[in-house]
C-alpha cells in the first residue's frame, strides 16, 4: 500500500471502529480523496473540520453493506419530507423492509473469510429516540419491553421522539443512538445513595442508567413521562437537586463560611488598627499603652466581637503584642509617607525648608519639610519629609543630606523654586550657604526666604537690646526663672502657697532669644502670679540660707515701680507681636492676610 492508505485507514477507523478494508472498496475511497484534491477541497478538508467529517462520511460509505445505505437514504428522504409538512402525521409510515434503520444488526454484517467489513463481534446498535424516562410503577408500564425496540407488533406503526417532549417535561434528555434520560434522576440516583437497590429493581434504571424508548405510551396525561415525574423516585431526585441549588455545593459552603470569616476578621483587625493609631496620632507610647488599650477596649465592646476574636487567635497570632503594633507604626507610616510623597511629585514647584538642632542626647539632627501646592484643592500645603543624623553642621554636609534624601524619595530636584531657612550664616549665607548651594547646583532663579518669624523674632530682640530697661527686665525674668524652677524646694514651695492662696496653678516659661512667643508668655506668667511669687521670694529670704541674698536682689528688682511699669507696658505690646507670628506661621496664610495682620498689629 502507497502512504496514502495507511492514512486512510486510519481515518476510516476513527468513523467505524468495526470496519474492515478490502482491495476495491479501498480504492473507491482512494478515488474519492483524489477527486477531493482535484476540485481543490484540499485546503478547506485540512482547516475545516465540519468539511473533514463529512468527507470521512463519504469515504466510509464504501464500507457499509448495501441494504444499510439504502435503507439510511431512503429514511432521511422520508424524514426531510415529513418535517417539511406541517399537516402530516406525527407517526410515520415506514417501508416494510426498513427494520430499525440506523440499527447495524449481526445479520446485515458482512462476514467473508477474505474481508469482513464489521467485526462479527459487533452488538446490535439500538434505534435513535428522544424521549422522557418512565414512571417508577413496573404494574403499569413494562420497561424491559420498551428497551428493546420502538415498533409495536400490533399495529406496526412507531412513534419516535418529538422535541416538545423536552419543552413539557424539562428534566428529559434525549442522546441519540440511545433514547430518553431524567437530568435530575440520572444525577441522584448513585449506588451510595439510599434506598437505589429498591429503585433500580422496580424501575430496572430505566431513565437512569437504562434508556427510554418505548415513546407510543410516552406522551399524554396518564403516559409513561406524565407518571415517571409524578413518581415518588423523581420528586426525592428532584428535592435533592432543588436543596443543591439553594444550599449550594459543600465546597461553596465552606468557600462562604470561609469568606465570611474572614470578612469578620478584618473588621476586627481594623478595630485594632484603629486602637493603635489613635496611640501614634497623640504620640503616646504605643508598646506599653497598646495591650491595657485593648483591653480596655474588649470590656466596653458590649457585642463581644473582639473578646470573641481574641478567643479564637492562637497565642502566637493575637496580635496584642509591642511586635505587632510596631509593625501596625510602620505599616501607618507607609501609607501616610506613600500619600505625601504622590502628592509632592504632582506637584509644578516645591520650597524646601530645613532646620537643624541638638537633642537632649547631644545628637545632631536635621528635619526637613517640604511645601508644595494641591492639585486637588490648590492650597499651599506643607508636609513633613524626614528627620535625620547628621555629623556635622556646616553647608556642604547640611546641603548633601538633603539632596540625598529627597532624590532617594524620587522628588525631582528641578522642580525647587525656594528655599526656606533661619537667618544662621550656614543656610543664610551669600556665597557659601546652603541656599547658596541649591542655586549653584540647580537653577539661579531659585530664592532663599528667611523665615518670618525669626525675622520678627530678631527685630524684637534688636529693639529691646535698645532700651536698657526692658533690657534688664526680660535678664531679670530668665534670672527668676532659673532660681524658682531649678530647684525642686523653691518649686514646690511656690506651688504650695498658689494652693493656699487658692491661685490658679501657673509655671513660669523661660524666656528665649530664638523662640517667637516665649517673652509674651514669660511676662504674662509674671503678672498672672505675681502676688505667689512675691510671698515666696519673701519666704525664701526671711529663711537667712545661701540662696537668701539672691532671693533679696530679685525680690526689690520686682518690688521696683519702673520693673512693674515696663512689664505691664511689654504685655500688650508683645501680645500683638505673638498673634502676629501665628499669622504668619500658619498653613494657610497668603500675602494678603499676611497684610491684614501686619496692619492691625501697628494699629
Amino acid at each position: 500500500m502507497s502512504d496514502f492508505e495507511p492514512a486512510l485507514i486510519t481515518v476510516i477507523a476513527a468513523e467505524f471502529v468495526g470496519a474492515t478494508h478490502s482491495s476495491c472498496y479501498f480504492h473507491f475511497t482512494q478515488a474519492v480523496y483524489r477527486a477531493i484534491q482535484r476540485v481543490g477541497l484540499s485546503t478547506s478538508y485540512n482547516n475545516d473540520n465540519d468539511i473533514k467529517h463529512s468527507c470521512r462520511k463519504l469515504m466510509a460509505l464504501a464500507l457499509l453493506p448495501e441494504p444499510i445505505i439504502e435503507d439510511s437514504v431512503f429514511y432521511l428522504q422520508k424524514e426531510k419530507a415529513d418535517e417539511s409538512d406541517n399537516d402530516s402525521k406525527k407517526q410515520k409510515k415506514i417501508n416494510d423492509k426498513s427494520h430499525n434503520i440506523f440499527n447495524i444488526n449481526s445479520n446485515n454484517i458482512l462476514n467473508d473469510n477474505s474481508s469482513n467489513i464489521v467485526n462479527d463481534n459487533t452488538t446490535s446498535i439500538h434505534a435513535l429516540s428522544y424521549t422522557e424516562p418512565l414512571c417508577d410503577t413496573p404494574s403499569n408500564i413494562n420497561e424491559s419491553s420498551s428497551l428493546s425496540t420502538t415498533i409495536t407488533t400490533s399495529d406496526n406503526k412507531k412513534r419516535t421522539y418529538q422535541k416538545w417532549y423536552s419543552k413539557e417535561y424539562t428534566w428529559l434528555v434525549y442522546e441519540p443512538n440511545k433514547g430518553g434520560f431524567c437530568c435530575i434522576c440520572r444525577d441522584y440516583w448513585k449506588p451510595t445513595v439510599p434506598f437505589y437497590s429498591e429503585m433500580n429493581t422496580r424501575t430496572r434504571s430505566v431513565f437512569t442508567t437504562q434508556p427510554f424508548v418505548n415513546w407510543k405510551n410516552a406522551p399524554g396525561p396518564s403516559g409513561t413521562l406524565q407518571k415517571h415525574q409524578e413518581s415518588a423516585y423523581h420528586r426525592t431526585a428532584l428535592q435533592s437537586l432543588l436543596f443543591r441549588q439553594t444550599e449550594g455545593s459543600v465546597a461553596q459552603q465552606l468557600f462562604n463560611a470561609s469568606e465570611l470569616e474572614r470578612q469578620e476578621n478584618r473588621q476586627r483587625f481594623s478595630d485594632l488598627l484603629d486602637g493603635a493609631y489613635f496611640l501614634f496620632k497623640h504620640e503616646l507610647p504605643h508598646t506599653t499603652l497598646y495591650e491595657p488599650l485593648l483591653e480596655v477596649l474588649t470590656k466596653i465592646d458590649h457585642s463581644k466581637k473582639l473578646s470573641t476574636f481574641f478567643d479564637k487567635c492562637k497565642k502566637n497570632g493575637s496580635y496584642d503584642s509591642t511586635a505587632t503594633v510596631t509593625e501596625l507604626l510602620e505599616a501607618t507610616s507607609e501609607v501616610i509617607d506613600k500619600q505625601i510623597l504622590t502628592k509632592i511629585r504632582e506637584s509644578r514647584i516645591i520650597s524646601i525648608m530645613a532646620d537643624e538642632g541638638t537633642d537632649i542626647n547631644h545628637h545632631q539632627n536635621l528635619s526637613i519639610c517640604i511645601r508644595y501646592c494641591n492639585q486637588d484643592t490648590g492650597e499651599p500645603t506643607e508636609s513633613f519629609i524626614s528627620l535625620l543624623k547628621i555629623k556635622n553642621k556646616d553647608a556642604q554636609t547640611i546641603f548633601d543630606t538633603i539632596v540625598k534624601e529627597l532624590k532617594s524619595k524620587n522628588i525631582d530636584m528641578t522642580k525647587v523654586r525656594f528655599t526656606g531657612f533661619d537667618g544662621a550664616s550656614v543656610f543664610s549665607g551669600q556665597f557659601n550657604g546652603v541656599s547658596a548651594k541649591f542655586r549653584q547646583m540647580y537653577s539661579n532663579s531659585i530664592l532663599f526666604i528667611h523665615c518670618r518669624a525669626h525675622v520678627l523674632q530678631l527685630s524684637l530682640l534688636s529693639a529691646c537690646e535698645d532700651i536698657i530697661e526692658v533690657q534688664e527686665s526680660l535678664l531679670t525674668l530668665k534670672s527668676l526663672f532659673y532660681f524658682i524652677n531649678r530647684s525642686s524646694i523653691r518649686l514646690t514651695r511656690f506651688n504650695d502657697i498658689q494652693m493656699l492662696l487658692k491661685h490658679p496653678q501657673l509655671k513660669l516659661i523661660q524666656p528665649g532669644d530664638t523662640r517667637w512667643l516665649s517673652y509674651f508668655r514669660s511676662v504674662n506668667a509674671v503678672i498672672r502670679c505675681y502676688e505667689p511669687l512675691m510671698i515666696t521670694l519673701e519666704h525664701i529670704v526671711h529663711e537667712r540660707g545661701e540662696e537668701s541674698p539672691y532671693a533679696s536682689g530679685l525680690l526689690s528688682i520686682l518690688k521696683d515701680q519702673s520693673t512693674t511699669f515696663i512689664l505691664h507696658s511689654l504685655e500688650p505690646i508683645l501680645e500683638a507681636l505673638s498673634i502676629l507670628s501665628k499669622s504668619i506661621q500658619t498653613k494657610n496664610g497668603d500675602f494678603n492676610q499676611l497684610e491684614k495682620s501686619m496692619l492691625g498689629t501697628l494699629l
